[in-house]
């Protein structure tokens, strides 16, 4: 048996004990502003066509077709200003507006879908949607914005 031991005494009042202090320091973060419209359809188009497609079909619709010496986007906007001289300026807004809905009919209907970021299904443009898509923004443009402004401007239909 172990002898009893008087109970210690109590500890020297000087240092008091050394007490380990863990710090973490965080940095603080930046709230990130909204996204402006370009920025969201800069993030967005690569999801819904590639890039080799849309030059693709860009350089397609103005390069000038072999004995003609116009493209198909200045060719269609030729026929929707002819069209608007000739019949009715309100014909040619017609004649690209249906142009407009048939092309984009085309784009919204559902195959080759493919998974987005967020999870969602979206279609990707193909060569001809792509094609569509800038001919009738060319042709548009040229046939029917163009002549709209120039009249705008002088009263007379260029």
């Amino acid at each position: 048996m172990t002898p009893w031991l008087p109970p210690q005494p109590p500890a020297p009042y000087g240092q008091p004990q050394q007490i380990d202090v863990h710090v973490t320091v965080h940095q603080p973060v930046p709230v990130e502003p909204d996204l402006t419209w370009w920025q969201r359809l800069a993030r967005a188009v690569p999801y819904r066509v590639s890039p080799l497609v849309a030059v693709t079909a860009t350089v397609a619709a103005i390069y000038p077709l072999p004995g003609v010496g116009y493209g198909v986007g200045r060719i269609w906007g030729s026929a929707l200003d002819h069209i608007g001289t000739d019949i009715h300026y309100a014909a040619s807004h017609v004649a690209a507006a249906a142009t407009v809905a048939v092309v984009f009919a085309r784009i919204h209907r559902p195959c080759r879908l493919r998974a987005t970021l967020a999870g969602d299904l979206v279609r990707r443009l193909t060569f001809f949607d792509a094609f569509g898509v800038v001919t009738t923004f060319i042709g548009g443009t040229w046939g029917v914005l163009w002549p709209d402004l120039v009249a705008a401007i002088t009263g007379v239909r260029a």
